[in-house]
């Protein structure tokens, strides 16, 4: 019969915790990962739009991602319980398949399915909402306000995105109309808007726990914390509006605050704790997510600087900033993110988490290497119009993406060693 142990295990594994719904949350962003990667590989080979794989990665990926860990980490820092774990899962429900009915509608179904899905999404983000509210109206321990306060102006920020697809996708005369002012607005709201500011407030939290360093309150982090709540709803506006003035000095309060950022996360850095074990997988999130804060940074100010030569305001588009702000930014403070976390908060004993951090840590240094550069030489070739450089850099960036949705997926399979009947 089974020890009393391993029937206690099972009776454990059956209920459901918020341990599961971060295990789920990460599993399903990983295949939105995948999905964008084929998609975009198949989009560049055949000469189409990057608007399904682009919106793979943020509608999806990003979006789902956002709602399984923001209440995480809110409830953390406010010290009190999570939310009940079917509520969470209705939440990621609408997320993920809001997601899928957006891209699905805009690029065959129609746009009623794609309003559909925008409604879906809105509906989780409510949920979300309240999931990341609450704990900090009655918290046990320091109420991190700075935090609370940019995690509700990303929430916002990404509804006002997904309500002005959905009202394109549904054919609003009045937006579609203005489409080319709003569509920028769009890209501000959501990119460089919530979904950077939600990173930007969670690596005020996650990157001291990596590095092994004390949460500190610094001029780097108000300055970073200004310019990404300030600046990117600003540009939206400016966009909106059709006022380069704005515009431009929105754009270069995003890119302060973007030096502001890196500025707090090179700080945590110089007070990092000294590890002497499992430095293969610390590599990993470590120069994910310093990394990444770099070319979030170097994208703005490459947006600045087109603006400031005369870019046009109508029909703005990101272009080849895709490269640095998806690939450089968003996608690598994902696997930055999901590197430290899966061993940390997915359900499993310890010698589970322990194997988990030996996949994770699988070809640190050249996966590492090959984003970075991946990233870097991707852009230069798109900029130059130089297709032999470009697909060097994608094919290395490529394969950098798919190995590390590789590695979460078998680390995501790991179970805890059952014991066996006697």
């Amino acid at each position: 019969m089974p020890s009393a142990g391993s029937a206690g295990r099972t009776e454990k594994t059956r209920h459901l915790t918020e341990r599961h719904v971060l295990a789920l949350g990460l599993g399903v962003a990983g295949v939105y990962v995948v999905t964008a990667l084929l998609v975009a590989v198949t989009t560049v080979l055949g000469g189409g739009s990057s608007w399904a794989a682009l919106h793979l990665a943020l509608a999806g990926a990003a979006t789902v991602a956002i709602g399984a860990f923001m209440p995480h980490f809110a409830v953390t820092l406010a010290g009190t319980r999570p939310a009940p774990a079917r509520q969470r899962l209705v939440a990621l429900g609408l997320l993920a398949a809001g997601g899928a009915a957006v891209i699905a509608g805009v690029t065959s179904l129609g746009g009623l399915v794609a309003a559909a899905g925008a409604a879906a999404q809105l509906v989780g983000l409510v949920i979300v909402g309240w999931h990341t509210i609450s704990p900090s109206r009655d918290p046990l321990a320091r109420r991190h306000q700075v935090v609370a306060l940019a995690y509700i102006v990303a929430l916002l920020e990404l509804a006002a995105g997904i309500a002005l697809g959905g009202l394109s996708a549904l054919g609003v005369p009045a937006i579609l109309d203005a489409w080319a002012e709003l569509r920028p607005a769009h890209a501000w709201l959501t990119l460089f808007g919530a979904v950077s500011l939600t990173i930007f407030s969670t690596l005020v939290y996650l990157a001291p726990t990596v590095l092994g360093a004390r949460i500190r309150a610094s001029a780097s982090l108000f300055i970073g914390l200004a310019g990404m709540v300030v600046g990117p709803p600003l540009a939206a506006i400016g966009f909106a509006l059709a006022s380069p003035p704005l515009v431009v000095g929105a754009v270069v309060l995003t890119a302060v605050g973007g030096m502001g950022q890196i500025g707090f996360v090179l700080d945590a850095r110089a007070r990092r704790g000294r590890y002497t074990s499992e430095h293969d997988w610390r590599r990993v999130p470590v120069g994910h997510l310093l990394l990444g804060t770099g070319w979030f940074a170097a994208a703005v100010l490459a947006a600045a600087v087109g603006l400031l030569l005369g870019a046009p305001l109508r029909g703005w588009s990101l272009g080849i900033l895709a490269v640095p702000m998806v690939g450089g930014w968003m996608l690598q403070e994902l696997v930055g993110s999901w590197t430290h976390l899966v061993p940390s908060v997915t359900p499993g004993d310890a010698p589970a988490h322990a194997r988990q951090r030996r996949i994770l840590a699988f070809a640190s240094r050249s996966r590492l290497l090959g984003w970075n550069v991946g990233v870097g030489v991707l852009w230069l070739g798109l900029g130059m119009s130089t297709t032999v450089i470009a697909a060097i850099g994608g094919a290395l960036l490529g394969a950098s993406v798919a190995l590390s949705a590789i590695l979460l997926g078998r680390a995501l399979r790991v179970r805890e060693a059952r014991e066996r009947p006697i």
